[in-house]
């Protein structure tokens, strides 16, 4: 199956850098960035704005446990956004697209 993964970062320097990341490692096959977004939330019960940077990622369902586990280990916010969204359905050359760019890595 395939997953569509939201997160957002501060900067679109960190953005960046995470997104050619997951690429790299053939975690996710694209990587959509969507800079200033403003966001308001409540953290720590006090009301919050800030201008945020949506990374938007489409991959297989096998790679989300490793990208969430990036993400905690790498995100600078304390609490960062992490939403999986299942692909129902696509056109069949972009999911096959999606499946040979996501395949592990040989490691010979």
């Amino acid at each position: 199956m395939f997953v569509a993964i939201y997160t957002t970062f501060d900067s679109l320097k960190e953005a960046k850098a995470f997104g050619h990341l997951l690429i790299e490692k053939k975690l996710a096959a694209c990587v959509n960035l969507i800079h200033d977004v403003h966001s308001i939330y409540r953290w720590k019960g006090k009301i919050e704005e800030a201008t945020e940077i949506i990374l938007w990622c489409k991959t297989q369902d096998s790679l989300i446990e490793e990208i969430q586990a990036m993400i905690q280990e790498s995100h600078p916010y304390d609490l960062p956004a992490f939403v999986v969204y299942p692909i129902h359905s696509g056109s069949e050359a972009y999911l096959k697209w999606i499946a040979e760019e996501t395949q592990p890595l040989d490691i010979n």
